[in-house]
């Protein structure tokens, strides 16, 4: 008999699918939370005005914020970023981005430049990955040849 992970599909409404998607933007495997690619779009303000890539990642990263409380955790359960810019000279306002949101242990991540992105006007997307079991900002200092009680 195979035993199936439990599977939840959260829905958050500042950052729902289109009725014609074909993807999820976050799905909660037991205690892993994936999220697909995170955007501003639509990435203007209220009067509509493109968003700088700095304004962009703020929102991106309040919806992260958003999706892993309706997924049961926090942003302190973030453990990975994968940034996606489309251009790289923006890389200190992604710095300056995960100083704000995270800390005082940073998630993993990787930033890479990328030709262009779903919508005209985005200039950056993040993939997100937690877990709700875990707090990382309780990560214990660990040096290779140190006992780590884990």
């Amino acid at each position: 008999m195979h035993t199936w992970t439990p599977v939840k599909r959260v829905v958050v409404p500042d950052a729902t699918e289109p009725p014609n998607a074909t993807w999820s933007n976050c799905l909660v495997l037991g205690n892993e939370v994936m999220m697909s690619g995170v955007t501003a779009h639509p990435a203007v303000d209220e009067s509509g005005q493109a968003l700088s890539t700095e304004a962009q990642g703020r929102r991106i990263l309040e919806r992260i914020d958003a999706t892993m409380r309706a997924a049961g955790g926090t942003r302190g359960n973030v453990y990975k970023l994968v940034v996606y810019l489309t251009d790289i000279a923006n890389k200190e306002a992604v710095s300056r981005l995960r100083a704000e949101f995270f800390g005082p242990v940073y998630p993993c991540s990787t930033l890479v430049q990328v030709g262009a992105l779903a919508f005209p006007g985005l200039t950056i997307e993040i993939d997100a990955f937690g877990r709700l079991d875990c707090d990382v900002a309780q990560a214990m200092q660990y040096y290779p040849g140190q006992y780590y009680p884990g």
